[in-house]
């Protein structure tokens, strides 16, 4: 497969992406607001089905998009903002599952909310330092 197909096929996963995306921070706007204003009884196993579901749509397609030897021949400097996209929805998910449990939540899970935050930051700065910049030299 050519990359122009690749490139093509790297704008649905960025348009997936934004859905993904906007799903798990609507996720966990609500969340908050069932934290802070109401006690809904059996939330906790309404809103589990779709933290699962949202979790599924966001973390393997950032690690298919990074690790997949066919979307290696694409530019990691053209796909790095989409991958880190799916990774950052996860946090968010992860945000939602937190905010979810928070009366009766174990003290790791605070600690790997952090740390996982604290790894996607470092992975998207280590990612964009490892890219070359392209010169706007002709000549080099």
């Amino acid at each position: 497969m050519d990359t122009d197909q690749l490139e093509k096929q790297l704008q649905i996963w960025n348009r997936f992406m934004y859905m993904v995306l906007g799903s798990s921070i609507t996720l966990v706007i609500t969340c908050l607001g069932n934290l802070f204003y109401s006690e809904w009884s059996g939330f906790e196993n309404y809103i589990g089905g779709i933290w699962t579901w949202i979790q599924l749509l966001a973390t393997p397609p950032g690690f298919y998009l990074l690790l997949s030897r066919r979307w290696r021949l694409v530019p990691l400097s053209t796909r790095v903002n989409t991958i880190f996209g799916y990774f950052l929805a996860s946090w968010f998910s992860l945000l939602a599952f937190g905010v979810i449990t928070a009366n009766n939540a174990p003290v790791e899970l605070n600690f790997l909310i952090v740390g996982s935050a604290i790894l996607i930051a470092l992975g998207y700065i280590w990612t964009l330092k490892r890219t070359p910049n392209p010169r706007d030299e002709m000549f080099p």
